[in-house]
């Protein structure tokens, strides 16, 4: 797997943790800290993970798409990642 198909895994996941425990809190305590910390957070990893898509060399235009979804782009670009690694 590519340097850049790596890190573009590695974002996406720390991007749908984020995510996750986000929705979690929102469901379950709710406590403003948790949000007031994780949401820029989730913020910084959602614009890392679409601008390394839109500025990666050889990447699918689906991948580059999918990672501009709000919510679903880190799971929809973890698949796409999988996929582009097993085809090279």
């Amino acid at each position: 797997m590519s340097p850049l198909l790596r890190t573009l895994e590695a974002l996406s996941a720390l991007e749908l943790l984020s995510i996750l425990v986000l929705l979690g809190n929102l469901l379950t305590v709710h406590r403003e800290g948790v949000a007031s910390v994780l949401g820029p957070v989730h913020g910084v990893l959602y614009l890392a993970v679409a601008v390394t898509a839109l500025l990666g060399r050889g990447l699918l235009l689906r991948t580059r798409l999918m990672a501009l979804i709000p919510v679903l782009g880190g799971v929809l670009t973890l698949v796409n990642v999988r996929t582009e690694s097993r085809r090279r």
